[in-house]
């Protein structure tokens, strides 16, 4: 399989535009990829969602505040219809969920922030094979009732919650393709400091510097690599 073009790298910066700015050797690492971050990873993930009758767009008012960013995420108005924004084959997508990942495109974990403004609840779906999308998430009420899903917390949103989630426990072995940023009501959501990774520690929240390796894919590259 054609993985994302990344890079190993010790940790000593921050996250810019899905590339991780730092200098020094490679050591042990957890590799991650990020999906939702700063301004220009979502700039890009933006034309991919290229399903539903969502509105995605940059937030720079209301973002998660305990990342390396703090300065922009995705947002998500659902005006109508299916009420979120979707693809279930993002180009370059093919990631291996596994019990023991080792390889850049081998990963166990996904950490994501969410907020919701309206309704009660909303949800965050991956795509992969087999079972298409029978891998969800979601806070409080199931509103569409798509299922299977998992209630990651039983509380309302309102304010910013930050989850992990261990995919192989949850779901056993599959290939992640795509993903569904799902508000699920005439309303909407937030989503932030959205990615994968090898470790059940987060490598991609504010505290998380220091002498660990860490790996971080950028869109342009991975677009590159798709060409």
């Amino acid at each position: 399989m054609q993985a994302p073009r990344i890079r190993s790298l010790l940790t000593v910066g921050a996250v810019t535009g899905g590339l991780l700015l730092a200098v020094g050797m490679s050591v042990a690492q957890d590799e991650s990829f990020v999906i939702v971050d700063d301004e220009a990873s979502i700039e890009d993930l933006i034309p991919l969602l290229s399903n539903g009758q969502g509105v995605a767009a940059v937030e720079k008012d209301d973002v998660y505040m305990d990342d390396r960013d703090r300065k922009a995420a995705l947002r998500i108005d659902a005006v109508a219809g299916d009420f979120q924004k979707y693809n279930p084959t993002i180009p370059g997508w093919q990631f291996d969920i596994v019990a023991n990942p080792s390889d850049e495109d081998e990963f166990r974990y996904i950490t994501f922030a969410w907020k919701k403004e309206g309704g009660s609840g909303m949800q965050l779906q991956l795509s992969g094979e087999p079972g298409g999308w029978s891998h969800r998430y979601h806070a409080s009420a199931n509103m569409q009732d798509w299922n299977p899903s998992i209630q990651v917390t039983a509380d309302f949103p309102a304010d910013w919650q930050i989850h992990t989630r261990d995919m192989f426990v949850d779901w056993g072995p599959f290939v992640l393709t795509g993903m569904a940023f799902s508000p699920s009501s005439e309303d909407f959501g937030i989503y932030d400091h959205v990615l994968l990774h090898q470790d059940e520690d987060d490598p991609d929240a504010a505290y998380a510097v220091g002498v660990r390796g860490k790996v971080a894919a950028a869109w342009a590259a991975m677009k590159r690599d798709i060409r």
